[in-house]
C-alpha cells in the first residue's frame, strides 16, 4: 500500500506542469544574458574604438598643417585634443598614451609596439612633431576598462583586465 501511494505521488508530480516556463527560463537566462552582455559590450569597444580613431586622425591634422607647431603645442596639449574629440570617455586625459614621431620616409615606418614580452604596456610617449615635408607617425593607445566584468570576451586583456585600442595616422607636413 504504502509502495503504491509513493507511486501515485510521483505519476503526478511529472504529470504536474505548473512552474516549466520558470524552471525552462532558469535554464536558458545565463546563455541568453551571456550572449546579450557580449553583444553590448563588443558595440561599446567598437565605439570607443572609431571615436579614438577619428579623434587621432582630427587632432592629427593639427600636426599636419603646421598648427602644432605655430601654436607651440605640447604633448599635454595634443592629449586635450584627442580627449576633447573623443565623447563619453571621461578618464581620456590620465589614460590616454601618445607617440608622435618624425620618420625619415613613409617605407620606414613601423607601428610600435605597445606591449611587452609579459602581456604589460610598454609605450614610449614622445612628441616630435618635425618640421615641414617631414613624415610623422602619430599613434594613440588607450586602456579600455569593460563595461561588464562577468567574463573575458578574449585572452589578450591587460594584467588588470582592460583592453587596449590603439590609433595610428601617418601623415607628411605640409610645407610650412
Amino acid at each position: 500500500m504504502r509502495k503504491r501511494k509513493g507511486s501515485t505521488l510521483l505519476r503526478r508530480l511529472l504529470r504536474d506542469r505548473s512552474g516549466v516556463a520558470a524552471i525552462e527560463f532558469a535554464l536558458l537566462a545565463l546563455p541568453l544574458f551571456t550572449i546579450i552582455f557580449g553583444i553590448l559590450e563588443c558595440a561599446a569597444m567598437f565605439f570607443i574604438d572609431s571615436a579614438l580613431d577619428a579623434a587621432v586622425h582630427k587632432a592629427a591634422r593639427l600636426i599636419r598643417t603646421g598648427q602644432a607647431s605655430k601654436g607651440n603645442m605640447t604633448i599635454t596639449g595634443f592629449k586635450t585634443e584627442v580627449c576633447g574629440n573623443l565623447l563619453y570617455v571621461l578618464d581620456c586625459g590620465d589614460k590616454l598614451l601618445v607617440a608622435v614621431d618624425t620618420i625619415t620616409d613613409s617605407s620606414s615606418s613601423g607601428a610600435m609596439k605597445a606591449l611587452n614580452s609579459s602581456g604589460a604596456v610598454s609605450i614610449t610617449e614622445g612628441f616630435e612633431i618635425g618640421k615641414g615635408s617631414d613624415y610623422v607617425m602619430v599613434q594613440a593607445f588607450l586602456p579600455w576598462k569593460p563595461i561588464v566584468s562577468l567574463y573575458s570576451l578574449s585572452s589578450s586583456t591587460l594584467a588588470d583586465g582592460s583592453y587596449l585600442m590603439g590609433a595610428s595616422v601617418l601623415l607628411r607636413n605640409e610645407p610650412f
